[in-house]
């Protein structure tokens, strides 16, 4: 596929190293692709990696494996997205493990990712990890991706429960991610709340969805009911400046990583009184044109000759 710099959706990204840490861990990258064929339209990749393993292991590991994912997705021509975007995480994942090998100040680097693929407003997502994707639709927020963590293992079996989760000591232990000794399981389930048996991988997006990927930095501070108010107007840079700050007023102890699109509001429908008009327009254009045919026609057919 070939990178343009022209998005069919409007997007706006922020990522920020907070109040407490001393250097960003976290990296984001977005890429608009051309069409490909009349199969695969144009479309918009959005990759956020949160990086572990201190200064310089932590920034590699993110860097490293958005590259790597958008390279892959760049190179593949978009005919199975679910498909293409577990192999560009398992690529990218090998990438940093062999990066991490090969350089001892890496050793203990790893990622994790949250990415989502929109494709003629179809939506594809894949996750390792605990960053987070959400859909904040008519009013409601979903969060549509699943945490890879001990807390959430812990929740779906019903040792404890989601709000005790949150504030467990065990919160931030991941159970995926990239860099490991083996590929990761790349999670490429997508669901609603109302509906959360069922993958809804390729789901067509509403006008006025907006999608939010952010970092753990970001969703631990910033509650998802928050969320719909905080993004559900305005210029979308503006929107992610706003959930920054509060993010800082509650401490901000950790990166802040944030993308959101927008899918825009489809125009009003024409009311009844402008379709009227408009078949008024052009009935008169119609007789008009018939009146200037005849009009022509008797010029000729009385021409003297």
């Amino acid at each position: 596929m070939k990178r343009t710099e022209h998005s069919p959706l409007p997007y706006a990204a922020l990522t920020d190293k907070g109040l407490v840490r001393s250097q960003n861990e976290d990296f984001i990258g977005v890429s608009a692709f051309s069409q490909v064929s009349d199969l695969v339209p144009e479309s918009l990749l959005c990759v956020l990696c949160d990086g572990v393993g201190g200064h310089l292991g932590g920034e590699t590991a993110s860097k490293l494996a958005v590259e790597e994912i958008t390279s892959y997705i760049e190179a593949s021509d978009g005919s199975s997205p679910v498909i293409q975007l577990t192999n560009a995480i398992q690529a990218a994942s090998q990438s940093v493990r062999e990066s991490g090998i090969s350089q001892i100040e890496l050793r203990a680097m790893a990622t994790n990712t949250a990415c989502d693929w929109i494709i003629d407003k179809r939506l594809f997502i894949a996750t390792v990890g605990d960053s987070r994707i959400y859909l904040i639709r008519r009013g409601k927020v979903h969060q549509i991706s699943t945490d890879h963590t001990w807390v959430q293992d812990a929740i779906e079996a019903g040792e404890i429960s989601r709000e005790e989760g949150r504030e467990h000591p065990n919160a931030h232990v991941i159970k995926r991610y990239l860099g490991s000794e083996t590929p990761p399981d790349v999670d490429v389930r997508l669901r609603l709340n109302d509906n959360p048996e069922k993958n809804l991988q390729g789901m067509p997006l509403e006008s006025g969805d907006v999608l939010f990927i952010c970092s753990d930095g970001v969703s631990d501070l910033v509650q998802e009911a928050e969320l719909i108010s905080l993004l559900k107007s305005g210029n979308l840079e503006s929107c992610l400046e706003t959930i920054k700050e509060l993010a800082y007023q509650r401490g901000a102890n950790d990166n802040l990583s944030m993308i959101a699109v927008r899918i825009p509001k489809a125009p009003a429908p024409a009311t009844r009184m402008i379709k009227f008009l408009r078949l008024l327009g052009f009935a008169i254009l119609v007789l008009l044109a018939a009146f200037v045919g005849m009009y022509f026609g008797w010029l000729v057919l009385n021409s003297p000759r």
